[in-house]
C-alpha cells in the first residue's frame, strides 16, 4: 500500500473536484488515501488529533472553524469521513464559536443517537458549500456482498440467531442505538452501545451459554441510516476476535456495510471456521 507523507496532491486539471479526506483511526482512511492516489484525483487529508494518522495536519475535533476555513482556503469540495473516532462528551468537549453555532443548530440531535448527530453534521456541511462522499464510492469492493461468503456454513440454529438478531437490531435503530448484537440459542448475549463491536465481542465471551464454540455477531446499518458516514464494518481483526471469543460466525447486512481487506477477512475466516453471510 502507498502511504502518502504530503497532505495535499494537486493535479493541473483545476476543474476537477478536490476531495478532503478527514481521517480517523483504523486502517479505512490509508486505503482511500491509497486509491484515491491511484486514480490520479485531487485529494487533500487532516487527521483528527488522537485518531487519525500523525503524519497529515492534525485538527481536535471542536475546532470546527479551524477546520473548515482550512479546507476552504484549500477549495476542497467534497469532504471523505473515514476510520474511527470515539464520540467525546459534549459537556468536555471544547468547541470554537464556529462549534458553539453548530451544536445550536444541531439542538437536540447532538444528545441522540450517532446516526442523527452524523445526518446533521452533513445538512451543516451542506450549508458550507461541502458534499459528503461516502468511502464506498472510493472503494468499490468495500460494501459487503449478498450470500453466504465462506466455506463454513451456518446451522439451522445459526440461522435462526441471525433472524433473532436482525429483529432485535431493527427494534433498536428506533431508538437509534447500536449496530451489533450477539446472539446465542436465541438468546442476546450482548448489544453494542458505546464500546464499539470489539468490546462487544470480548465481553460476550463470559457471557456465552457454553464453553463451546457459538454464537452469532450479527452487524447492519440502523433502518433509514445515513450510508455515506458511519457503515458498519469489519475486517480481519474482527476475525480474530470472534475467534478468541469462540464465535460461530458473523452475519452482516449486505449493501449496507463493509468489509475492510476483503479477501483477508474471508481467508482468515475460513482458516478458523468462521462463517461469514451477507444477509
Amino acid at each position: 500500500m502507498k502511504i502518502l507523507r504530503n497532505h495535499l496532491k494537486l493535479l493541473n486539471n483545476s476543474s476537477k473536484r478536490l476531495k478532503a479526506i478527514i481521517a480517523g483511526a483504523g486502517d479505512l482512511p490509508l486505503r482511500v488515501i491509497d486509491k484515491l492516489y491511484e486514480l490520479g484525483d485531487d485529494f487533500l487529508v487532516i487527521s483528527i488529533a488522537g485518531f487519525g494518522p500523525e503524519e497529515y495536519p492534525q485538527f481536535e475535533v471542536g475546532n470546527i472553524g479551524e477546520i473548515l476555513a482550512f479546507l476552504k482556503e484549500k477549495g476542497a469540495t467534497d469532504v471523505i469521513f473515514c476510520g474511527a473516532v470515539k464520540r467525546p462528551s459534549l459537556f468536555s468537549l471544547k468547541l470554537d464559536n464556529v462549534g458553539k453555532r453548530w451544536l445550536k443548530k444541531l439542538s437536540f440531535r447532538a444528545f441522540l443517537g450517532d446516526d442523527a448527530l452524523l445526518k446533521g453534521i452533513r445538512s451543516l456541511l451542506a450549508e458550507e458549500g461541502l458534499n459528503v462522499v461516502s468511502p464506498q464510492e472510493i472503494l468499490k469492493t468495500l460494501l459487503t456482498p449478498s450470500g453466504l461468503l465462506t466455506i463454513q456454513k451456518p446451522t439451522d440454529m445459526d440461522l435462526k440467531d441471525i433472524a433473532r438478531g436482525i429483529f432485535v437490531l431493527n427494534a433498536m435503530s428506533k431508538a437509534d442505538v447500536g449496530q451489533a448484537v450477539i446472539v446465542q440459542e436465541g438468546v442476546v448475549l450482548a448489544i453494542e452501545a458505546a464500546e464499539g463491536t470489539a468490546k462487544l465481542i470480548e465481553r460476550s465471551a463470559t457471557l456465552k451459554l457454553t464453553n463451546e464454540k457459538g454464537g452469532v455477531l450479527v452487524k447492519t446499518s440502523k433502518v433509514d441510516q445515513d450510508q455515506s458516514i458511519d457503515l458498519p464494518t469489519i475486517g480481519p481483526k474482527t476475525i480474530m476476535e470472534a475467534k478468541n471469543s469462540n464465535l460461530s460466525g458473523i452475519a452482516i447486512g449486505a449493501n449496507v456495510s463493509q468489509i475492510i481487506d476483503f479477501e483477508e477477512t474471508v481467508k482468515l475466516a475460513n482458516e478458523n471456521e468462521i462463517f461469514i453471510i451477507g444477509v
